[in-house]
Parts: C-alpha cells; structure tokens; sequence
C-alpha cells in the first residue's frame, strides 16, 4: 500500500535579503510526502544530474560506521543496505540528531547564484523506521545570510521497515532564487530511539540565475524598437 500526503505552507516573499520569487508572484511551498512499506520503492526516482551531483559537503555530527557516510546523498545512487545485500554495507548517510551538511554550488555562469526548482529527499531501511526522514533546509543567496526555506517531517513508517520520500516545489516554479549555499540538519524521527534515519539521496534541481536588465535598461530596449520600427516605416 502506497501512502501519501500534500501540503502548502506559505512562504515570505523575501527574507533575510533572499528573493524566493518575484515580488509580483504569489508563494506557496507545496511539500509533497509519499512513503511505502517496502524497501527500495523510490529507487528508481534518484538523479545522477542535479545540481549536487558529485558534490563533497562540508559535514558535522554523521555517523560514518559501517562505511556509511554523508557522501552517499550526492552519489547519484539509492543504495542497498548490509540486511538485504550479505556482506554489504551501509550506502547512504547515516544521521545523528544534529548533524549537518552544507554544499556549495557556486555563483553559476552570471555570478548571481541559482534558481531552485524543486528539491527531492529519499530515506529507505529494513526496520525500526530509519526509513522516516526529519530535517530542516536552509539557503543562502549570494552575497546573503542563511535563511530557512523548509522543515520536513516524514514520519509515516513508524517503527516499521519502509521508504520515504518528500519532495519540495512552489507554485511560481522557483522555490528560491540566486542560491550559493544550501545546508541541510537532520532532526529526530521516533521510530528509534537514537532519533537517526538513512538518508539515501538528496536532489536538488534548477539552473543559473538569469541576469535580469535594469529598469533604465529596458526603457532604452524599448526605444531602441521603437525607432526599428519608424526606420522600417
């Protein structure tokens, strides 16, 4: 059986110096959570060319045992896990309550950050609800501070064994705009007692922020058609 729920969370327009979207746009953050009993449901969802593809995060708090580490979420991979794959080992980012990992993604081709689209997370495990997912995300525009874009909670396992996946998007189409850094801190999820989940993947996905011409600028384009227009006549 295959559960699943929407919701919409109002968002400011701009906050702490980040643009989430147009002023003249209205924006809503549209968190959309699916999850499903059995392991490996979402595995064919994970991107192996989104915007932190490859990238190596900087981290504080993961635990690394059993060849786990934060790494995994960037891999393009889902993953199998030592309880499904004999002699295997863990292949995703293992979370202690707190910990952190921020990615760089640059300032893009025009030097104004990046455009988020949309953000997809997957946790996945055998059991005792490593599965579910609890985080927070922040992005930092270029030039700017940190400011919090979502807080997911996806608890629907339970205790049980099962697969989440939560996926982030905005009704304008842009969740944020001339992003730099995004950082994201694991929670604490009540299936087991350490609060900890697997994390598999986490796929961000947009494109440079496009250089947007001043409003003299505009003017003086359309002049400029303008007088094409009379030379024409």
């Amino acid at each position: 059986m295959k559960f699943s729920k929407s919701k919409t969370l109002s968002v400011a327009v701009a906050t702490a110096g980040l643009s989430l979207i147009p002023a003249s746009t209205h924006a809503v953050l549209v968190v959309t959570e699916v999850s499903h009993p059995t392991q490996f449901t979402y595995a064919g969802d994970v991107s192996s060319s989104d915007l932190l593809n490859g990238l190596t995060p900087i981290t504080t708090g993961w635990n690394v045992s059993n060849e786990a580490s934060p790494n995994e979420l960037t891999d393009g991979i889902h993953g199998a896990d030592f309880n499904v794959v004999a002699g295997d080992r863990v292949q995703g980012g293992w979370t202690t309550v707190g910990a952190t990992a921020e990615y760089n993604l640059g300032t893009g081709a025009n030097g104004l950050g990046f455009d988020l689209t949309s953000i997809q997370s997957i946790a996945d495990w055998s059991g005792v609800g490593f599965g579910n997912q609890v985080w927070t995300l922040e992005v930092k525009p270029v030039g700017g501070g940190y400011t919090t874009l979502a807080i997911v909670d996806n608890q629907a396992l339970g205790a049980g064994a099962g697969t989440t996946k939560v996926t982030l998007t905005d009704d304008s189409g842009v969740l944020a705009t001339g992003v730099e850094f995004l950082k994201v801190t694991a929670g604490s999820q009540s299936g087991h007692g350490s609060g900890a989940f697997l994390w598999r993947e986490l796929d961000v996905f947009g494109s440079d922020t496009a250089v947007v011409p001043e409003p003299s600028a505009l003017a003086l384009l359309g002049l400029g058609g303008l007088a094409l227009l009379r030379r024409r006549r």
